[in-house]
């Protein structure tokens, strides 16, 4: 009974085509770190407002690791729907255009998870900003990481 499934899902997984199987190749969107809000930063002793700061700083460079990972998955997908989107349009019958409108979407679909990814990217450099600018306006902290102006 098992190996009836199991062939039965390599079939499923075989006839659906690369382009769906690699939907979930790449997983989820690597979420963004937590990154204390300026108000926190300035309620913060000095001592934790450094500790803070620098613990953002390595979360957000252990997130880019996983995004950059994330985004060469998609890269890699995005190349292979296209040399695959390449090959069903020089086949030119009618069991080509349904691949090749699969294929297609997939590709959209690629480039709106990269999309999203570039938000979330976004969205977590300008939270690390405003933490920086509100580090860097206290008085009485070490300021070597600050940008000089």
């Amino acid at each position: 009974m098992l190996a009836k499934f199991s062939l039965a899902a390599l079939v499923v997984i075989a006839w659906t085509g690369t382009a769906a199987a690699q939907e979930f190749l790449c997983g989820d969107l690597p979420i963004g770190p937590v990154i204390p809000s300026p108000a926190d930063i300035v309620k913060k002793s000095p001592a934790d407002a450094e500790v803070a700061q620098r613990g953002a700083f390595l979360d957000i460079k252990r997130w880019q690791g996983a995004l950059k990972s994330y985004r060469d998955c998609i890269n890699a997908s995005d190349d292979t729907d296209k040399r695959e989107l390449g090959e069903a349009q020089r086949g030119g019958d009618k069991t080509d255009q349904k691949k090749i409108d699969k294929i297609t979407a997939a590709i959209t679909d690629l480039g709106h998870d990269w999309d999203a990814s570039v938000d979330e990217e976004e969205r977590v450099v300008n939270q690390f900003h405003a933490l920086q600018v509100a580090y860097c306006g206290r008085t009485d902290v070490n300021r070597a990481s600050c940008p000089k102006s």
